[in-house]
């Protein structure tokens, strides 16, 4: 039995009320199965929107590249696998900050290194290839 007719137990009611009320107990009961499986399924249903939203998110954030990422991005682009060398005469800048500029950019996965026993080289990625289309740096 449920609540509600454990509520009238000691009242006299009618064959037809008390069939009424095992209804109504009966829906009240489906009621919250129900609500319980939408509940879940809204738990569900929120996880997969944080998950598809960190998707989006992944494909719309492009981190913001300075004057020397982009100068960077176009002489990889004109020249076959340059080493730091090479880069470092041809854009005036320091060993240092031009391997963490480069660091970054392997990173981002705008550039790839590869190396065969010697010093490290670098190749334009997909990606970089497209900031530089999309920004005009390179047709």
């Amino acid at each position: 039995m449920g609540w509600l007719t454990d509520l009238f137990t000691d009242t006299p009611l009618s064959p037809q009320l008390r069939e009424k009320l095992a209804a109504v107990e009966s829906e009240v009961d489906g009621l919250k199965t129900d609500n319980v499986l939408l509940k879940d399924d809204l738990r569900e249903a929120k996880a997969q929107v944080l998950r598809l939203e960190k998707k989006l998110d992944e494909f719309t954030h492009r981190p913001e590249l300075d004057e020397i990422d982009v100068q960077i991005l176009k002489e990889i682009a004109l020249t076959t696998d340059p080493e730091i060398t090479y880069l470092m005469r041809r854009l005036n800048e320091e060993k240092n900050a031009l391997e963490f500029k480069l660091q970054r950019l392997v990173d981002i996965e705008y550039l790839s290194t590869w190396s065969i026993g010697g010093s490290e080289r670098y190749s334009l990625e997909l990606k970089g290839r497209e900031y530089l289309v999309k920004h005009k740096g390179i047709s």
